[in-house]
């Protein structure tokens, strides 16, 4: 996955989506500066005749994702998407994209989202923008499914980040060596935010290196 660290002081919270994460050398890294990648621009269970919508889920939480749409307005490129998390779930760590701002609208029920530390509710109806960079999460402290709508901008290879995540976390135990080959992948996308990336990063190149040897990346 991908990522950097510009925040502003904007929220919002991305659609539900799970990323669930000593030595030896691996032969084989991504070589990709960060750089290169922020320059630049899993499988569905559900797809419509032109690729769109389609929806994973999640089977041991009841968490989905449904990509609604990529396409291009005045405003650019964007994604747009729903996300499902059932009452006392939530959308994993918290993460951050570092080359993209998020707007998320709650449809229906309860959120509560975290951005940059500073907690938000939202009810149905209203939303909240995140800048590129900024920290966040979101939980379902209602009684009823959460469902936000979310539109990424610019959307990059997020889709395929997050495909991969669900995929490395299938059965609601995640391989923690698949996790990391996405995240290093995809670090243009999205990022942990617990760590710094300087430590983050080199630690990711590792266990991806690993997860290739191993024949466990769901990149391969």
């Amino acid at each position: 996955m991908r990522a950097g660290d510009t925040p502003r002081a904007q929220v919002s919270a991305g659609a539900g989506g799970m990323l669930r994460i000593i030595c030896v050398v691996p032969t084989r890294m991504d070589s990709r500066s960060d750089e290169h990648l922020l320059t630049g621009s899993g499988r569905s269970t559900r797809t419509g005749p032109d690729g769109y919508p389609n929806t994973i889920e999640d089977p041991s939480t009841g968490a989905s994702i449904t990509f609604i749409e990529r396409s291009v307005d005045e405003q650019g490129e964007y994604l747009l998407m729903d996300g499902v998390l059932p009452p006392g779930t939530d959308s994993g760590p918290t993460r951050l994209h570092p080359q993209s701002e998020v707007r998320s609208e709650v449809i229906t029920g309860r959120a509560e989202m975290t951005v940059r530390g500073e907690r938000h509710t939202l009810l149905a109806g209203e939303a909240l923008t995140i800048a590129p960079g900024a920290a966040h999460s979101i939980r379902n402290d209602g009684a009823e499914n959460l469902v936000v709508r979310t539109t990424l901008r610019p959307p990059g290879e997020f889709e395929a980040a997050i495909r991969a995540l669900y995929e490395a976390g299938a059965g609601g135990q995640p391989d923690l060596f698949a996790v990391a080959a996405v995240l290093s992948h995809y670090r243009a996308d999205v990022r942990l935010a617990g760590l710094p990336w300087v430590i983050q990063r080199p630690l990711l190149r590792v266990f991806a290196g690993l997860a290739t040897m191993l024949g466990r990346s769901p990149l391969s």
